[in-house]
């Protein structure tokens, strides 16, 4: 019941009434017979391998489920746990272990591969190993150039191998140290050789700065090599066309790469950001730089942000290559001891000492909650500078309040507005970014804009920040695109801040921090890069800060994974008591995790979606005060218009009672006149009639309408008629006018909020279930699944503490009676469905899944 009143209120607070809605035809529904689960399990492990380099079984089995719910499958839950069980089988069937042999492997270690993932990073390791020459070919001499730009030796010596004919060079720099700099006097000294550069980055937004700070051509890898006819599907797998085949994105002929994109012998390809390249750009991006005779340079950072995906590039080549050209000598921090202090906190070694020194500089700030510390930065943040944060979600809510502070100082303007991909407007003054790459929009993933304008249907003006072009360019973006790709960006991820370099930046950590999000935000200031915690203490502080150092999630290829997966195992039996207790131990860990991760995502929905209705409602009686002081303004318009007419009608109709009240006294009169006075009795009779039918035609004529002839009922009568001549005084119908635009603005208000609330709920929980919550269907209650999964995870936890708590023997023997009572309750569970079914409807039978379809063939 709870549940029915909670969405009904949010119905009724978006002024929408389910008795007059129209019900939708529902889509036709997928079958599970539909969906191969061969082709499934083959997909599922394509996207597992896509992502990592190993996986567990679990990343698989949510693989399967996502493109099961993607292709719109409606069935049984005993349905879909068979399909998903049985494609789960079928795919990790094609993995294997990178554990050694005999050594236990627990379901929470990322442990599996295949042989896809192999064969591919082998093929680039051989790409790198050609690429890398026994002889190092003589370098320029930059000397002069790196003089005069005042290169200090790291450059130097970096950008004269950048401008040599090496066919694989690479260079590390540190947040901080001029790689840019560096790179312009080297393709300088490239060009005076003859020898032309082309940048490219793993971003088009990197490789658009690139192109305006150095002068040359730059793109995205990934334009670059589908150019050169590679072509990559939504579950990770990668093909190439010949000149000749069918583009099957486009459906029109691939002819080759167009004359921007080809590559000369001897063109030095400069990738920018190389950390952030994954394996499988990189192979494609090899292949074609090997076929044209170019060279490459790979330029980047490990210890800043990894590659989405199967990653290591850099450390691969690193290891083969054997050499590397490194430069540690900083040039963008105003403090010395802080840019010394960055060197450390790249090397993560030591987090501690790091903290303290950090601490000792007064860059930490620490906070009693979220609210607290997002207060904080509002109040204190400047124009320009840098906000890190760990995920979208905290920079929704560090972006909500900086946004209601800047409203209140009046620099945004709220009264129109656009709703951007986080639930948040969008108004006049607000920086936004850009997520999806628009040739024709002119836009660039992660590209920041200053809103000009906003039009009423939602269409954002908006100007570049941040490319230091003279003349910053101004586009145009649809309702549409801005609903979809864009969202407000006061604060963002550390993949939003890499590159760039501000005045002052702030980080705030969480427990999703990692070691590369620690070090990108705290190098992005040049003057003061403050680190925001909520702790209790300095102690409390420095422990998250060492935690955050320690948390590394970033894939650097096999060999890596396989390390990590053998130390995740080490101490481990392969079988008996201690094996069982450690495994139940870590599968209650992923589980309570996920309860936790699942409430704090529900609350933060719960929070949301409660920001939201707060709004409206406040909105909602801002519109209703303006109806209200309307209806009144009306209303004694209506009555200071109405009175005099209403004077001057009852003084006709007193007239007319005079005049009624005369002719009957002459009828009377008449009636008892004698022969000698009838004469004259009946002359002022007639007198009477006369002047009774001229005053009620008079009235008649002034007023409208047949005037009564009763006291009371003319004087109703006349105040009807004053109420109908005020109707058309100007007054009263501007007054009325203002009315009726008061209850269309309103009207207007509820269907924004109507339609607010329903995109809310699609980003949140997804346009099928909000869809469903909108036609009652089911419910979508935050706070309930918010306390329900904080009770799980309160039971998971306990359960493991009451394991730890038990000698490993007794820990053993209760898991084992645990699961025998679990088992034996699910027997007789599917024994009671079984007697239940009439064994003469056939319709109770359901055939399995469809198990024919292509095989996965490794």
């Amino acid at each position: 019941m709870k549940n029915e009143q909670w969405w009904q209120q949010e119905l009724a607070d978006a002024g929408y009434d389910p008795t007059r809605a129209r019900r939708r035809e529902v889509p036709a529904s997928v079958s599970l017979d539909d969906l191969a689960v061969q082709e499934v399990a083959s997909r599922a492990l394509d996207r597992s391998a896509a992502a990592a380099s190993t996986w567990t079984r679990h990343t698989v089995a949510e693989h399967v489920t996502r493109i099961t719910t993607e292709a719109g499958v409606q069935a049984t839950p005993a349905e879909l746990r068979e399909f998903i069980t049985l494609a789960t089988g079928l795919a990790t069937s094609d993995c294997f272990s990178v554990l050694p042999p005999g050594a236990p492997a627990p379901e929470h270690v990322a442990h599996l591969t295949s042989l896809s993932v192999v064969a591919a990073e082998t093929a680039l390791r051989d790409q790198i190993t050609s690429a890398a020459t026994e002889q190092e070919p003589e370098h320029p001499d930059v000397t002069r150039a790196a003089q005069a730009a005042r290169l200090d030796a790291g450059q130097t010596v970096a950008a004269a191998a950048v401008a040599s004919t090496d066919p694989l060079v690479i260079v590390e720099g540190a947040a901080g140290s001029g790689k840019t700099t560096m790179l312009r006097i080297a393709i300088e000294v490239a060009a005076e050789h003859g020898r032309a550069a082309r940048v490219v980055a793993p971003t088009l937004r990197a490789a658009q700065v690139a192109h305006d700070e150095l002068g040359v051509p730059a793109t995205s890898v990934a334009a670059l090599v589908h150019a050169h006819g590679w072509r990559w599907n939504d579950d990770g797998v990668w093909t190439r066309l010949n000149p000749g085949d069918t583009d099957p994105a486009t459906g029109g002929t691939y002819t080759g790469p167009p004359d921007d994109a080809r590559l000369d012998r001897g063109t030095r390809v400069i990738v920018d950001e190389a950390g952030m390249l994954d394996q499988d750009t990189a192979h494609a991006l090899l292949t074609i730089t090997q076929e044209a005779g170019a060279t490459v340079a790979l330029v980047g950072d490990r210890a800043q942000l990894p590659a989405v995906g199967r990653g290591g590039v850099l450390d691969m080549a690193a290891q083969i290559r054997g050499r590397t050209y490194d430069m540690t000598e900083l040039h963008r921090f105003a403090d010395a001891e802080y840019a010394s202090l960055t060197l450390t906190m790249r090397d993560r070694a030591h987090p501690g000492d790091v903290f303290d020194r950090l601490a000792a500089l007064g860059l930490v700030r620490l906070h009693a909650d979220e609210d607290a510390a997002r207060e904080h930065i509002t109040e204190t943040v400047e124009n320009g500078d840098a906000i890190t944060v760990a995920t979208n979600d905290e920079a929704a809510a560090v972006n909500e309040r900086i946004r209601a502070g800047r409203v209140e100082r009046g620099e945004v303007d709220d009264t129109t507005t656009a709703t951007g991909s986080d639930g948040l407007r969008i108004g006049a003054g607000d920086l936004i970014q850009t997520r999806r790459n628009d040739n024709a929009l002119g836009v660039t993933n992660r590209q920041q804009w200053a809103v000009q304008r906003v039009t009423d249907d939602g269409t954002v003006y908006a100007r570049e920040v941040g490319s230091g072009r003279r003349n910053a360019r101004t586009v145009t973006l649809p309702a549409e695109y801005v609903t979809e790709h864009a969202h407000l960006s006061y604060a963002a991820t550390a993949y939003g801040v890499q590159g760039t370099t501000v005045d002052a930046s702030h980080t705030v950590l969480s427990e999703a921090t990692s070691a590369a999000g620690v070090y990108v935000g705290m190098t992005r200031g040049r003057e003061a890069n403050r680190l925001h915690i909520v702790a209790e203490n300095l102690a409390d502080a420095r422990g998250q800060f060492i935690d955050a150092i320690k948390r590394d999630p970033s894939d650097r290829g096999l060999d890596h994974a396989a390390a990590q997966a053998a130390q995740a195992v080490q101490g481990l039996v392969a079988d008996g008591p201690v094996r069982l207790v450690t495994d139940e131990l870590a599968r209650l860990t992923t589980e309570a995790e996920r309860a936790e991760q699942a409430a704090e995502r529900w609350e933060q929905i719960a929070n949301r979606l409660d920001a939201q209705r707060a709004a409206h409602r406040a909105e909602d009686g801002e519109q209703a005060d303006i109806l209200h002081r309307a209806e009144a303004e009306a209303e004694r318009v209506r009555a200071e218009v109405t009175q005099p007419h209403i004077v001057q009608a009852e003084a006709g109709s007193a007239a007319y009672l005079a005049a009624i009240k005369d002719e009957a006294a002459a009828s009377a009169r008449l009636s008892t006149a004698g022969r000698f006075g009838r004469r004259k009795a009946r002359t002022e009779q007639h007198a009477a009639t006369e002047q009774a039918r001229t005053v009620r035609a008079q009235l008649r004529d002034a007023w409208g309408g047949e005037p009564p002839r009763t006291g009371d009922a003319l004087i109703a009568w006349a105040a009807q008629a004053a109420a109908r001549r005020a109707e058309s005084d100007p007054r009263v119908t501007d007054a009325d006018r203002a009315v009726g635009t008061a209850r269309a603005d309103q009207k207007a208000t509820r269907q924004r909020h109507q339609h607010e609330r329903r995109a809310l709920l699609a980003r949140e929980v997804g346009a099928d279930q909000a869809r469903r919550a909108q036609f009652g269907m089911s419910t979508v209650n935050p706070h309930r699944n918010a306390q329900d999964a904080r009770t799980r995870a309160a039971l998971v936890r306990a359960e493991a503490d009451e394991l730890r708590s038990l000698p490993t023997g007794d820990a053993a023997r209760r898991i084992e009676t645990k699961r025998a009572e679990k088992e034996r309750t699910q027997r007789h569970a599917a024994q009671g469905t079984r007697q239940i079914h009439d064994p003469l409807d056939h319709d109770a039978y359901r055939g399995s899944p469809r198990r024919d379809g292509p095989e996965r063939r490794l």
